[in-house]
């Protein structure tokens, strides 16, 4: 083997048959690389210009063209091919830089075969030369029924177009994929396909055939008994045949079974998405829940969507049985059984709760087993076949499922997270059970029982706690009988929804009652209670007023600490706000005093004093929530006390405000003569 040519000589610039004048030198690190990589090479390859000028070769290559040339020589490689081939060899140098990056011309020469393919660096191609005894048709029939035999074995149709006369070519394969036999005859590739595809796979097709993209494309048959299959279509342009035309050569497979497993890969994945989206849900409403049924009702409706389990249930131990707290599905059936079963006959259930650790029941038989055989024939009542038993920190979870479940790791991971949110959904609600229920203690503690029975005046009074039904309300009223006959009205609105101000609201009840029965006028009431109250050193204010019914005199006087006005209600059906001129809210400012506002009773109907909740909210400022109340009292309700009261509230409700309410009214009987 001779040595490759590396690292030509190049000469001054020279004319020479089929070379330009002045010739620059291609870039020599990129000549070097193509040497190096060329040297072992099996068979000959050689950097062209588009002249046809070699600036590297490897030995085969030379050996193949007659043997190693003159160093430096400027003379087109094709002068050392016969006088026959070098027209057809020029062509497929031109050619190769006309095609698009990576494709190939093929062309058959006196002994050789010759592929040619444009390189990346402007002005550069790599021609592979491979030997070609002429020997025919035996090895190459048997080359090609090879190849048959390996498209067969892979799936594969191969096929080629004319880019000029379109004419298709099948090679093989095009019978068993599209019923076509091979050949130059028959139907092109665009007339089998499905018409819901055809514009877009005839785009492609064309835009290979012009030399503009590789076709790759997937595709359904249209009829027959293939119709509705998938088909992978690729395609690329060469060069091909003697003069060289240009071809789009391809291939196609059959992918329908790919596409179903991606169709079900995307529909599990979409399965995924929509389980989480519903856990999601469930969380969200888990944590709006405020009371353990809520829970229950969250689970056995949302957690059965979650999973593929056909029933849930939820069950608690109560008094040595199990209570049934809610259930879905085939849940509901079961709960109705077990409802009221004793603990110790509880099987399987009664196991989890006592252990605290979930149980995954694959089968019946194995349900029995853990459960003494179903003594209370439970699994006579339900489609169940298998079971989840999870743990709650008080009580458990139960999951029917229709088949038989193998419970894999990635599901109990994910049943074990749900049980442990429903767990802490639980003891939250818990939590807020028994605020509610010490809110409600307090309220009834420091709100007044009963209204006194007073002469002349019928009483009523209502209280709407705050919305979330968790906090201790700040509102409160009372009706004193003052030791001269007249009769003293208060309300108020203690800062704060805790239990100082709960205490606050005690205190201040209590002082207001005190100082009413001195017989002292409603702004020294105020100002001896706000006394008090800065005098507690409690960094809590609240809000009053106090008014004082004489029937005796005709006469209403009332004072306010930073209070909503009242309503009075006329004779005539108009009611009017009472608003005294206020001083600060009491147990801010020592000093401060509280005008007293006279008002005669004449064609006074009812009076009502109220509290924020039922004039103001977030989109409702206090002066329209007064003329809005004002406005909303039935002509005839102002003869009933306690009509009256429930009439303010019902108009109030569209506040949208969230805090408690208080209402305190007092209808005035007509005098007698």
């Amino acid at each position: 083997m001779t040595a490759p040519v590396t690292d030509r000589t190049f000469p001054e610039p020279r004319t020479a048959p089929g070379t330009a004048t002045g010739r620059s030198r291609p870039p020599v690190d990129v000549v070097r690389t193509l040497t190096e990589v060329f040297l072992d090479a099996p068979v000959g390859l050689a950097v062209l210009d588009a002249e046809g000028v070699e600036w590297a070769a490897n030995a085969r290559w030379e050996q193949l063209l007659g043997g190693r040339r003159t160093e430096g020589a400027m003379v087109p490689w094709t002068d050392r091919l016969p006088a026959a081939d070098r027209d057809r060899a020029a062509r497929a140098v031109t050619s190769a830089f006309a095609l698009p990056a990576r494709d190939a011309v093929l062309v058959r020469l006196t002994g050789l075969r010759l592929t040619v393919r444009a390189l990346g660096t402007p002005g550069l191609c790599v021609a592979a030369a491979e030997a070609d005894d002429g020997t025919p048709d035996a090895e190459h029939s048997e080359r090609e029924a090879q190849l048959r035999l390996a498209l067969e074995i892979v799936d594969l149709a191969a096929w080629s177009v004319d880019a000029d006369t379109l004419r298709h070519r099948w090679f093989a394969g095009s019978e068993k994929l599209y019923g076509i036999t091979p050949g130059p005859a028959g139907e092109g590739i665009e007339e089998v396909i499905a018409p819901e595809d055809l514009e877009a796979a005839t785009t492609a097709f064309y835009r290979a055939v012009d030399g503009i993209e590789p076709l790759d494309i997937r595709c359904r048959l249209a009829a027959g008994d293939k119709a509705g299959r998938w088909l992978r279509v690729k395609a690329r342009t060469y060069m091909l045949g003697d003069p060289p035309r240009r071809t789009l050569v391809g291939v196609t497979r059959d992918i329908t079974d790919t596409v179903h497993h991606e169709d079900r890969l995307r529909a599990r994945a979409d399965n995924a998405a929509d389980r989480a989206d519903r856990i999601q849900d469930l969380a969200t409403t888990l944590l709006s829940a405020t009371t353990t049924d809520e829970v229950a009702r969250a689970v056995a409706d949302h957690f059965c969507a979650s999973t593929d389990a056909i029933g849930a249930l939820v069950v608690v131990p109560e008094d040595g049985r199990l209570r049934t707290m809610a259930g879905s599905g085939t849940g509901v059936r079961m709960g109705a059984l077990m409802d009221g079963t004793p603990l110790d006959r509880a099987g399987a259930t009664a196991r989890v709760m006592r252990e605290g650790k979930a149980l995954y029941v694959r089968s019946r038989a194995e349900m029995r087993e853990l459960s003494g055989g179903d003594p209370h024939h439970w699994l006579d009542h339900t489609r169940a076949r298998s079971w989840a038993l999870l743990p709650l920190t008080h009580g458990a979870l139960l999951f029917g499922y229709a088949r038989e479940h193998d419970f894999p790791v990635t599901e109990r991971t994910l049943l074990l997270a749900l049980a442990g949110l429903t767990s802490q959904a639980m003891e939250r609600c818990g939590l807020v059970q028994a605020r509610i229920d010490l809110a409600s203690a307090v309220q009834r503690a420091l709100l007044p029982e009963e209204l006194p029975d007073l002469p002349g005046l019928r009483l009523a009074a209502r209280y709407s706690p705050a919305r979330d039904g968790v906090t201790v309300g700040g509102d409160w009223y009372d009706a004193v009988r003052l030791p001269d006959g007249r009769c003293a009205l208060v309300i108020g609105d203690v800062e704060g929804h805790d239990v100082e101000a709960a205490a606050t609201m005690g205190q201040v009840r209590t002082a207001v009652r005190a100082y009413a029965r001195t017989r002292l006028e409603p702004s020294e009431v105020l100002a001896h209670a706000n006394a008090l109250l800065c005098s507690l050193d409690t960094s809590l204010f609240t809000t009053c007023t106090y008014a004082v019914v004489d029937r005796g005199r005709g006469e209403l006087t009332a004072a306010t600490a930073g209070h909503v006005p009242a309503l009075l209600g006329l004779a005539d059906g108009t009611t009017r706000p009472l608003a005294p001129r206020p001083g600060p809210p009491l147990g801010i400012l020592p000093t401060a005093s509280y005008p007293t506002l006279r008002v005669p009773l004449d064609g006074a109907r009812w009076l009502a004093l109220l509290t924020d909740g039922l004039l103001e909210g977030p989109d409702l400022e206090l002066d329209a929530g007064v003329d809005r109340l004002r406005h909303s009292v039935p002509a005839d309700a102002g003869d009933d006390p306690a009509r009256l009261a429930d009439a303010l509230l019902e108009a109030a409700a569209s506040t949208g405000h969230r805090d408690d309410a208080a209402v305190l009214t007092a209808c005035l009987e007509p005098a007698h003569p």
